[in-house]
């Protein structure tokens, strides 16, 4: 299977006008891509105020352990193969 070959734009050879639209293009992505790192930092607080809020009430480390094998499972493709080789060394 032949890989994919990246464009690699010759921006010398663009006239002003190509030149004009590819400053938007970049200052377009530059732009939504700050903006989706701003809103990753405000979702980073969001969960640390979360995990604040009910660090007294549930054990946060235990909780987070099961979340991290539930998305582990979720990602196994044979899930009969998954849960037999879990049980076999479980039972040990």
């Amino acid at each position: 299977m032949a890989k994919n070959k990246k464009q690699i734009l010759d921006v010398a050879a663009l006239g002003p006008a190509e030149l004009d639209e590819l400053k938007k293009s970049v200052l377009d992505f530059v732009e939504r891509s700050n903006n989706i790192d701003n809103e990753i930092e405000l979702l980073k607080e969001d969960r640390k105020a979360l995990v604040e809020e009910f660090a007294e009430k549930i054990d946060m480390k235990t909780l987070n352990a099961v979340l991290r094998i539930i998305k582990i499972e979720e990602g196994v493709a044979h899930k009969d193969t998954f849960d037999l080789f879990l049980k076999t060394i479980n039972e040990k």
